[in-house]
């Protein structure tokens, strides 16, 4: 049985600020840094990963690259997979938190943001991820990504409907959440 294991990246620049990033890049912070290498040591001592899946954003596939270091994965073996792009929360992108509190992607108001990636397009993108993950041999998959996709990673793992990602706990960064 396959083993699939989540991380959101470790605290990212923007979410220092309290700025939201959504598919904009933004670099992982000193922070994020640490609580990746954290986590790494962390995972180093009680999990081994046989892969280990990453969003392509910067903050992410550091993230990935930082455990992989400590985990002694190969670097070169990470899996970058676009569809962990996190979603496009459209026109509150690049906004303070405190300027658009119920707009930030955590809140089921976010579906009313102009310019926002339809709901139903990120279920289907974190289905075909782990469809695209069943599909590989590998065992034990760490799967690095943000606060939506792992969110949705979950609903989509449930067999839900895409409005039930809000019910889903917030990822917090560089944590280890154990999906299957």
């Amino acid at each position: 049985m396959q083993h699939l294991y989540l991380m959101r990246h470790g605290q990212s620049e923007a979410n220092a600020h309290q700025i939201i990033a959504g598919s904009h890049d933004s670099p992982l912070s000193d922070v994020g840094r640490a609580q990746a290498a954290y986590a790494g040591g962390t995972a180093k001592r009680y999990f081994h990963f046989d892969l280990i899946v990453s969003s392509p954003m910067d903050r992410a596939l550091e993230t990935a690259e930082i455990i992989a270091a400590c985990t002694d994965y190969p670097t070169e073996g990470i899996l970058v997979v676009e569809n962990l792009r996190e979603r496009n929360l459209g026109n509150v992108e690049g906004q303070a938190y405190a300027n658009t509190p119920h707009h930030n992607g955590n809140y089921e108001d976010a579906e009313n943001v102009p310019g926002v990636e339809p709901i139903t397009h990120l279920l289907t993108r974190m289905q075909n991820v782990l469809k695209q993950i069943r599909k590989r041999s590998e065992q034990n998959v760490l799967v690095v990504a943000h606060n939506g996709c792992g969110r949705m990673l979950k609903v989509a793992l449930q067999g839900g409907e895409p409005m039930d990602m809000y019910s889903q706990p917030r990822t917090e960064n560089a944590i280890l959440y154990k999906l299957t």
